[in-house]
């Protein structure tokens, strides 16, 4: 199966920042298309200056499907009908005791899910140059001021396919991606 549209979008909305990111580090892309994923190529295939083609494989992860079951529904209620929900402190409260969709530590949940991400992408292997980028930016309750303690809470695995592994993450108060190379 092809990617559907707005999966495509989402990793547009990734892609063309990264391929940005990538030629301030020397890694030029001249252009590029939709990868097909039924020949095994990798979401997005870029041909850079006189090199080979390679590939950019975008996964997002988020605190939890149900959280993101529980955030699009804000969305949309907010955009549709104006309708605000309330905010509440967990302080002193049991995981057991909180309301459905109030998340407790959103940057470690992230974290978690992030990792897991990775590694089931390290089980994949393309035929060409490829770079991950886990992407949080879709994680509302978490910012590119959170990348420090997500970064530390991730580590490639020992047998890792992929030329470089970077996080995306968002500014507060802005839609612009900011990546941050997966040190160890």
């Amino acid at each position: 199966m092809l990617h559907d549209s707005i999966k495509q979008s989402s990793e547009e909305t990734v892609a063309r920042p990264f391929m940005t990111h990538l030629a301030r580090l020397g890694i030029e892309t001249h252009s590029w298309r939709w990868g097909n994923p039924t020949q095994g190529e990798p979401d997005i295939i870029c041909i850079g200056g006189g090199e080979k083609p390679f590939g950019i494989e975008i996964d997002s992860a988020f605190y939890s499907p149900g959280d993101a079951r529980q955030l699009r529904t804000v969305v949309t209620e907010l955009a549709r009908e104006g309708k605000r929900q309330t905010v509440m402190s967990t302080s002193d409260i049991g995981d057991e005791d909180l309301p459905p969709g109030l998340i407790r530590n959103p940057d470690a949940k992230l974290a978690t899910n992030l990792q897991a991400t990775m590694v089931e992408h390290c089980l994949k292997h393309y035929g060409i140059r490829t770079y991950l980028v886990l992407d949080g930016s879709w994680a509302p309750l978490t910012s590119a001021d959170d990348a420090e303690m997500i970064l530390a809470a991730l580590s490639k695995p020992a047998i890792c396919p992929f030329a470089d592994v970077f996080l995306a993450l968002t500014r507060n108060w802005s839609s612009g991606r900011v990546f941050f190379r997966l040190e160890r």
